[in-house]
């Protein structure tokens, strides 16, 4: 429930409870507010709407497509349930599943998707390439049953009640057919020190016994003097 009524800066820092009673004191003006004789009336019914908005799991994208719906189906302001039902329409699967195949289409192009409920998107994530490449009434019951599981997972917050942000990968870098000066002067120092004979190579060479044997050596003086 905090997230309704803690102040957030994409409500011009009000609480989005606050932020949605003022857009309906603006639609409905005088109708809104003569429901509330006191301020704290006003206060209990911004708790108690935040409260069940909290339990039912209602997004911001669902408020905003419901005071879209509120002015095209109540002249008067209204009640909860009514608002509810602004919005979370009778939910249609079919409709539903041809939302998912143009916002995945549009997420794989890299182009701004917007889902109108973020349930539409874990299910369609969860029947992957399916909803791509068939036709809905060969996964009709498939998707009913993944778009429920995904509506009860959001409600009970298993699944984020927000539709995570595509990140565009960066382009392979550009293969250049011609290598920058200060990478072939690199390539050839290394080309010198590894063509470098080792310090053991060079004293065996000149008649010095390699390192190992002066170690072995060194070692067995040690043993005759104890």
């Amino acid at each position: 429930m905090e997230k309704w009524l803690e102040k957030n800066p994409k409500f011009r820092n009000l609480s989005p409870i606050e932020y949605l009673f003022k857009r309906l004191a603006t639609l409905y003006p005088k109708r809104w507010s003569e429901q509330f004789r006191t301020n704290e009336e006003l206060e209990d019914w911004k708790l108690c709407w935040a409260e069940e908005m909290a339990d039912r799991g209602i997004t911001f994208e669902e408020v905003k497509s419901g005071i879209e719906r509120c002015i095209d189906l109540y002249n008067w302001p209204p009640s909860f349930p009514e608002f509810l039902k602004a919005c979370r329409p009778s939910l249609d699967y079919e409709a539903a599943f041809y939302e998912a195949i143009e916002q995945m289409k549009k997420r794989n192009n890299g182009e701004k998707d917007n889902w109108s409920n973020p349930a539409i998107y874990w299910a369609a994530v969860k029947l992957g390439n399916d909803i791509m490449n068939t036709i809905y009434l060969n996964v009709k019951v498939r998707w009913k049953t993944a778009l429920d599981d995904a509506i009860h997972k959001v409600h009970e917050g298993i699944l984020p009640h927000d539709v995570p942000i595509r990140h565009v990968p960066l382009p392979p870098p550009r293969n250049s057919k011609r290598m920058s000066q200060v990478a072939i002067r690199e390539l050839t120092k290394i080309k010198e020190i590894l063509s470098r004979k080792p310090e053991c190579r060079k004293n065996t060479e000149v008649g010095l016994k390699p390192l190992s044997e002066n170690f072995s050596a060194a070692i067995g003086n040690m043993v005759k003097t104890n």
